[in-house]
């Protein structure tokens, strides 16, 4: 997790969302190490008088933890074969020495380092600190509570997908326990953002993303799973067809928000005018995307490769097949969907063995995703007149 766009402000709007109950956060090593994000998101949920509960994640992706690919001589290999044209996370070459850096520092230590003072946030828990039911991290956490409340949880997944891959090999029954589950993702149809073919989350642990697109999520002899196997993703392609924050919608934003978040985005903005720049509404939104069609489906218009509707009406969910490649090469992390992307109303051909369905996001309502959802619940309504 990241400050502000777009994690960040994907978990605060799903925090003030009057719709949406978030039973708690839980972060994995991504853009940054996973102390980082549990520091950063920390900050934010201070910030706006939040009280729900955060829990520490995985701190490598599933090949990492065998020293496969954080290894420095190996990464270079990598780097060889499908170099990192965009963004590496917490495994690119310039991420740093320090603790702010380290998959295995504390967060607190972090948290000290980037603000300058102790957390204030009780709520934070991991293995040397659990929950009040015995949850000792996110993996356990979202066990726990699926099981708790089968059929009536969404998971909104905007990292890399190691906690869920790891909550499917800890209880296999896990994924049909959950109601549906919307992911950060994509390149099916446009370029990758890590390597030329990869999204950074899925590139970032391709073999957890494969275990997780191929789980069958909810009630297999539901409507929904026979219609896009009750899987999401959001992500490059409605990025791609969307454009960054309009300048004005980003000022009211930055100016109806809660004072500590205010500060978090004037500090950016400092940084951004120290490189020469001149526009400072965040262009890269991906994520908040999957945050807002759980708080409003209808703000996707097209699905997979349609186009845009002429008439501006949000056409019917649809799925095609997916998989992720996790063959070490060019490709490594590539997401792929199979079926006929030109016709929306045409059925999904099948993919691989052991493949199921997911609805691609492609085109999405701008004035309604900005003007409805974005700055509205961003604002401090308790400062507001």
């Amino acid at each position: 997790m990241v400050e502000l766009f777009d994690d960040g402000t994907a978990m605060l709007l799903l925090d003030r969302a009057p719709n949406i109950d978030l039973l708690g956060v839980t972060v994995v090593a991504g853009n940054t190490p996973m102390p980082a994000g549990v520091a950063t998101g920390v900050r934010q949920l201070e910030a706006t008088g939040s009280s729900v509960p955060i829990y520490e994640g995985s701190r490598y992706g599933i090949r990492n933890w065998r020293g496969d690919r954080t290894n420095p001589a190996v990464m270079a290999a990598e780097q060889q074969i499908s170099p990192i044209i965009g963004w590496g996370g917490y495994m690119r070459p310039s991420a740093g020495d320090g603790i702010d850096a380290d998959p295995m520092a504390n967060w607190a230590d972090v948290y000290k380092l980037k603000y300058g003072e102790a957390p204030s946030y009780a709520n934070v828990y991991g293995l040397d600190h659990p929950d009040a039911d015995g949850s000792d991290d996110a993996v356990d956490f979202m066990v726990r509570t699926v099981n708790k409340h089968p059929g009536e949880i969404t998971i909104i997944a905007i990292g890399p997908l190691t906690n869920i891959a790891r909550a499917i090999l800890k209880d296999p029954t896990f994924p049909s326990k959950v109601s549906r589950i919307v992911y950060m993702g994509g390149a099916f149809f446009v370029p990758g953002n890590s390597s030329a073919s990869a999204e950074f989350n899925w590139w970032a642990d391709p073999e957890a993303a494969k275990i997780s697109v191929r789980a069958k999520w909810g009630d297999p002899k539901s409507e929904t799973f026979a219609t896009y196997g009750n899987q999401v993703i959001a992500g490059l392609e409605a990025n791609e067809h969307s454009g960054g924050m309009p300048e004005d919608l980003y000022r009211r934003m930055v100016d109806s928000t809660f004072p500590g978040i205010r500060k978090l985005w004037l500090e950016r903005e400092e940084r951004m005018k120290k490189q020469g720049k001149t526009k400072f509404g965040p262009t890269n939104v991906w994520d908040l995307f999957a945050a807002a069609y759980v708080i409003d489906p209808s703000i996707v218009l097209a699905w997979n490769n349609a186009p845009r509707p002429a008439d501006g009406k949000p056409q019917p969910i649809i799925g095609v097949a997916v998989d992720v490649n996790t063959e070490m090469g060019l490709d490594y992390g590539r997401s792929l969907a199979f079926g006929d992307s030109d016709d929306p109303n045409s059925k999904a051909i099948p993919g691989p063995v052991g493949t199921q369905k997911a609805a691609i996001q492609n085109h999405i309502d701008e004035e309604e995703f900005w003007n409805e959802i974005v700055v509205p619940l961003s604002a401090d309504s308790s400062s507001q007149k």
